[in-house]
């Protein structure tokens, strides 16, 4: 804002506002009525910013709102705004343990970590990490990567096609106002319903889903923003693995393209810059529910190579007698105990493991906690005393 300079005849003197000076005959300033509408305005974007009603016979809401603009956290003396503002995981699309692609136009699940991409019908879709071209200014801050969703089989009688992060606890921002904000684009103008439901959990109370808003998208890139208010949970039963989950709704039965990027869901009425961590310890956030023993560049698949393999012993038992092999500790705790898939890295014949020399027989896990993996108990049979056996494994705690 400033004052009404540019407006011709407005009166001002020295650049300000001026009173009539009836002595001196001399006129007093004029308020063009676009520089009061403008004004007004200003002051009803803050009001409105901070979640409050406008209200004609209280002169004190400017002040209200910039004190709940600028509310201090209880537990740090700066604003909440300025700290861990996104409660979701990988936002920016930087983490993809599984494979920068789906496994197959049938195939959906976890594919970016963090985020499910959901459909039925017989579509066929190809989900990918698409990168940015380096300095290029459709989206700010210069983000590396995003989500592309590429429907090339439009199938019939779809009811969901969805991308989506479950946030754990049910708790995440209950009762609060809430504000998500993500870019996007299409390859034809399309709506995206987003929406989020809180779970409370096996046992627990029903849950309650609300939709935040139906956005138009168009075919470049443009941000997106909506404030909300999520149900307080005062009341309810909370059970075993209750989340929030935070949905994205593609529209169904149609060949597209969808991108999405730099989704932010935070606490307050204000949408305030993409919160960038760093990809270290965005990793160690993701490797909570989802964690891999291959190399990082490596896709989780049986037959990546020997010379890949990060869990190596050698068996050397006496045939047909047992012997504990390993511990492997996990690299972040996970949420929960986890389910383990082991992979064999030189045999496309098993997921399980490659025998070097030889042949064995009995389970290969023992033990299993939400810290480690046990290998135990491997019998070589027949006469080979010694063998060395390779494994490639992944842990999934997703919720």
């Amino acid at each position: 804002m400033d004052y009404p300079k540019s407006v011709p005849g407005s009166g001002l003197i020295d650049g300000k506002f001026v009173d009539e000076d009836a002595i001196a005959g001399t006129p007093g300033s004029l308020i063009p009525a676009s520089w009061g509408n403008s004004v007004t305005q200003e002051i009803l974007g803050a009001i409105t910013a901070a979640g409050l009603k406008p209200d004609e016979a209280q002169t004190d809401q400017l002040a209200q709102a910039i004190r709940q603009l600028s509310k201090p956290d209880p537990l740090q003396q700066f604003p909440v705004q300025v700290y861990r503002r996104n409660v979701l995981i990988n936002g920016g699309f930087d983490i993809w343990q599984r494979g920068t692609t789906n496994q197959g136009p049938n195939i959906g699940g976890y594919v970016a970590d963090r985020f499910r991409c959901d459909w039925n019908g017989n579509a066929g879709v190809a989900i990918s990490q698409q990168s940015f071209a380096p300095g290029q200014s459709e989206v700010a801050d210069e983000p590396r990567f995003f989500l592309r969703w590429q429907q090339t089989l439009a199938g019939t009688a779809a009811t969901v096609h969805k991308v989506s992060q479950t946030v754990e606890s049910v708790r995440t921002l209950a009762g609060k106002t809430a504000t998500v904000t993500f870019w996007a684009r299409s390859d034809a103008a399309r709506p995206l319903r987003v929406s989020v439901i809180q779970n409370f959990g096996s046992a627990g109370s029903e849950s309650v889903e609300k939709t935040v808003d139906v956005f138009q998208l168009g075919t470049s890139w443009k941000k997106y923003s909506a404030t909300f208010r999520l149900s307080g949970i005062a009341g309810k039963m909370i059970g075993a693995n209750n989340f929030l989950r935070l949905a994205f709704d593609l529209p169904l039965n149609v060949l597209q393209t969808v991108d999405l990027a730099q989704i932010q869901l935070e606490e307050g009425p204000v949408s305030t810059p993409f919160e960038y961590r760093p990809v270290a310890e965005e990793l160690m956030l993701c490797q909570r529910y989802f964690e891999k023993s291959f190399a990082t560049w490596l896709p989780v698949r049986a037959n990546n190579g020997p010379a890949t393999c990060i869990s190596t012993f050698t068996q050397a038992a006496p045939a047909n007698s047992g012997q504990m092999a390993m511990t492997v500790g996990m690299l972040v705790q996970k949420r929960v105990l986890p389910t383990v898939v082991m992979y064999c890295p030189g045999n496309t014949g098993s997921q399980v493991w490659n025998q070097i020399e030889g042949a064995c027989t009995g389970s290969i896990v023992q033990g299993l906690t939400e810290r480690a993996i046990s290998f135990a108990t491997v019998t070589p049979v027949g006469s080979l005393p010694g063998q060395t056996l390779q494994i490639e494994w992944t842990a999934d705690a997703e919720i």
